[in-house]
Parts: C-alpha cells; structure tokens; sequence
C-alpha cells in the first residue's frame, strides 16, 4: 500500500487531526446532526431526499492501487480530509460467524445523514472481527467517480450522497475478501427458515432467495404463506447472505434496506417502515405531510431502512445453519412460475446466468429491459467465473434442492401475470414436495405438471405458445445462454456443459 492510502487510511482515521472532526458519534448525535436535513413529514420519521436517486455503476470502477488516475483521486481525497470536517463510524458486517468484518465509514460532515444511516444499518463492532473494509464518502465531490481498491479493501465514493452507494461500498468489499482470503461467497439473496409439517414430522428447512433488485426477493423472504402453529418461518436476512464451503450461512445487516415501491401491498414490511425506528430515503411527502409510499414521483427507487426486530416472525439468530433450498428468482415471460433443477452442474449455471430485467435501483433510463447479472450480483468484483466455481463447489456433495421461480409473466408482457399469491403457493408446494415435475427437453429443466390440491391449468405454456414456437424460443434462450456463459473466462467446463 502507497503512502498516500496509509495518509488517507490507516493514520487519519485512527488518531483525530481537527477539532471538528467527529469519531464513532452515538445513533442519538447522529441524528442530531442530520435533522436540517430532513424532509418534514407527520409520521416524523427521518427522510431524506439524495441528489443522485440510485447507484452509480457506470461511474464505478477497479483499480490498482498504483494506477496513475487513481492516485490523482487519492491526492484529491486526501487534501480534502486535511482541509475539511469529517465524520468516522465503525460497525461491523456479518453475525452468526467467526468470519466478520470490521466496516469503516469516513464521510464529510455536511452529510450526517449517511453515518447516521451506516450505523443504523449494521452492526456495533466487537471487537472480534477478523477482517476489515474502509469507505470514504465525498458527496460534494465536484466529479460522480466511484473508484474501488479490492486489495486494499477500500472504495472511493465521490459525487453521491446516494446511501445505497456507500452500503453496498462496504458490502461489496466484504463479499471480496471473503471470496479470495476466506473462501466464502457473499451472496446477493435473502434467507429465511421453515418450519413445515411434512410426512407428519416438523422439518427445519434453511432457504436462501436470489434475485436481482425488484424481482420479489425481499417479497418472498417476508411471505408467512399464512402458515398456522405448530408450523412458521423465520425471516433472517432481505438482501446479503454469506455462504462457507460446508453450505452454512449467515446474514451480513442487522437491519434490513428495503424498496419501498409495492411495499403498500407488503403489511408486514408497511407496518415495519412506518414504524419508529426506520429511515427513509426517496419516499414521498404530500402537501399534508403525509408519507405516499405509492407515490413514484421523488424517485422509482424509493426506500427504507427497516429494524430487523419491527418485522413479525424474525428469526433470533442471523445464522441460518445449513441451507436445504435454492430459489433463483428471475422476470421472464417465456418460463412457467416454477422450474425444477436438477444437477449441482445446472445451479451453478443458472447462479452464473443471473437472469432478469433491469430496474429502476439499477439504471432508471433502462429499467424493464432484460439483462443477466452473475451470481444474480452486480456487486461482483473481478473473475466472475470464481464465483460460479466457487459456489458450485459449496453446492458439492451437499443435500439441497433448487428451483427457478419466475416472478414476471407468461406469454408476453400483456400475458398471465404471475402474481406474488401465485408465486407463493408454488414455493410452499415445491418445500412440502406436492409438485409432480417431468423432464421437458425444450426447456431443458423439470416443469410442473401437477400439484396436489391446485388447479395449474391456466399456467400452462401452451396457453400461450404453440409447441413449435415454444420450441424455437427455447432453443435460442439456450443458444443465448450458452453464449453468455463463454464469456466468463474460467468457468469450470462442466457447468458451460449443463445448460
């Protein structure tokens, strides 16, 4: 590491050098300090409103520590520290695991409201992590550049005051070490347990949900399934996950970040985000007001940070143990609501496909256009295919089941909409093993044919398609995804061979 980065880093943010700077402030300071810049609103909630709505991913990039420009940002971030008031918070990423990250935030002071938000959103340090992860944060940065330093598990945020840049900053560096130090995965799924009656006997069954932002991840994490006692679940973790190779996982927040849009139709997360305790950023206020969570016109990309202990049916613990089901969550509209797969060979290929659309969280310009996404992850960095390989070898040797649940529409946009009672039931039939599949070679995964006590007549394809031009769009779906797949260098050949 230069000596400009240990400036920046190690030495600033261990010893104060101005009298304004503030380090490790309480919750209660925090907000203190960001109170001007909250939008008023009757609930009373802190709320506040970004100039840059979503993440910057076409701004972001790695670099080399030595690289030429990205010293000239250091240079820059440096005197900035040196000649302006600072905030530092340290928290911690990960619960349930020796495997913890030590997480350092270091944003001006005119921007209160993300330390406040940062340490609202994990968890307090211990003194027990293993590992550490360093964020700077520069909003009146006069440039929108988001440099990130894997090696030195830094990230460079200049130009946002977005807060989901400066979580995922942290989160992203956390998944990076893990991967390449630790051999662990972060995953970009929710995690839930069940506790479900089946043959008569109550079974423990750990789930982690992957999905791009907006596909119902979050949706299906928080779905009851209107189970009743002695059956349950155990809401664990929304958005970031970690995984050992033993298939063991554990959750990364203490809190949850959710997208407030369609969360109205959501009781228990509505409840959760009105209540004390939560946070809000890009939900709107009416002249009366009120908060409109329906209302899109501040941003598409409304959201929430939610207390984890708000939301009914929490699990105690962040560790889920073992996981026993995969659902890979994806928007098509040519899949039927759920897929069947049936090789460690096939997860790992449809983890590496990642397929969805994009939304308003990623690009607002290009939101509702297809796009594959590996690990269902945009937060990868570098040599994607270690991930595939990676996550295939957790997947070896275990007992697991794995199903792709298509949360969009069948037969075009204007077609069957599957609605999220829909998607529901065909995830507790697929737990209680009440879904008869067959093999379709078209599709090249088991389909569902019959379930016991549903009527799947209207699901059906051929509904919608004749054999012949169902035939034709999965050939090409597959010659697409084969396509893709050749383009992660590395990936482990029998995986390619799976599709």
């Amino acid at each position: 590491m230069t000596e400009i980065t240990k400036s920046v880093i190690d030495r600033y943010m261990e010893v104060p050098m101005k009298a304004n700077d503030r380090f490790n402030p309480s919750l209660c300071e925090l907000w203190e300090m960001s109170k001007e810049y909250s939008v008023p609103n009757n609930s009373g909630l802190p709320l506040f409103y970004p100039k840059v709505k979503s993440r910057s991913a076409k701004f972001t990039k790695n670099y080399e520590i030595d690289d030429p420009e990205a010293q000239k940002y250091l240079k820059d971030v440096q005197n900035f520290i040196m000649n302006n008031d600072m905030i530092k918070v340290d928290t911690r990423i990960g619960e349930g695991s020796e495997l913890t990250f030590r997480s350092r935030l270091f944003v001006s002071a005119k921007y209160p409201q993300l330390a406040y938000m940062f340490k609202k959103n994990l968890f307090e340090v211990n003194g027990e992590e293993i590992e550490q992860v360093d964020v700077i944060t520069i909003p009146e940065y006069p440039e929108r550049k988001i440099l990130v330093f894997p090696k030195e598990g830094l990230e460079l945020i200049l130009g946002s005051d977005y807060y989901g840049e400066t979580k995922m900053a942290a989160l992203r560096l956390a998944m990076y070490v893990a991967r390449e130090k630790h051999g662990a995965l972060g995953l970009h799924a929710g995690s839930k347990a069940y506790n479900l009656k089946i043959d008569s006997q109550m079974k423990h069954i750990g789930v982690l949900i992957f999905g791009l932002s907006g596909t119902g991840k979050t949706t299906l994490v928080c779905a009851t399934h209107d189970l009743k006692a002695p059956e349950s679940i155990e809401i664990i973790q929304d958005d970031i996950n970690f995984i050992d190779q033993n298939l063991f996982a554990w959750g990364s927040e203490k809190n949850f970040y959710v997208k407030t849009e369609g969360i109205t139709s959501q009781p228990l997360l509505m409840n959760a985000a009105k209540n004390v305790g939560s946070i809000l950023e890009n939900v709107y206020v009416n002249e009366r007001g009120e908060i409109d969570f329906d209302n899109s016109s501040i941003s598409t990309n409304g959201r929430a940070i939610v207390e984890r202990d708000k939301i009914p049916f929490n699990s105690k613990s962040y560790r889920m143990g073992k996981v026993d089901v995969l659902f890979f969550n994806t928007r098509r509209d040519d899949l039927p609501p759920i897929l069947k797969i049936d090789s460690v060979e096939k997860a790992a290929a449809i983890f590496a496909l990642g397929e969805s659309t994009i939304t308003s969280a990623d690009d607002p310009q290009r939101a509702g256009q297809p796009v594959r996404t590996v690990g269902f992850n945009p937060f990868i960095i570098n040599d994607p295919a270690k991930e595939v390989n990676t996550f295939k070898r957790a997947l070896q040797g275990k007992t697991f089941k794995a199903f792709i649940v298509n949360t969009g529409y069948i037969g075009g946009w204007n077609g069957l909409k599957i609605k999220p009672q829909d998607t529901f039931m065909f995830v507790e039939k697929a737990l209680r093993d009440e879904i008869k599949f067959e093999y379709d070679p078209d599709v090249g995964f088991e389909v569902p044919k019959e379930i016991k006590g549903e009527d799947i007549k209207r699901f059906d394809i051929q509904n919608f398609y004749s054999r012949d031009e169902y035939k034709e769009k999965m050939k090409n779906l597959r010659l697409e995804r084969i396509e893709f797949l050749k383009t992660l260098k590395g990936l482990d050949k029998d995986i390619l061979e799976a599709i």
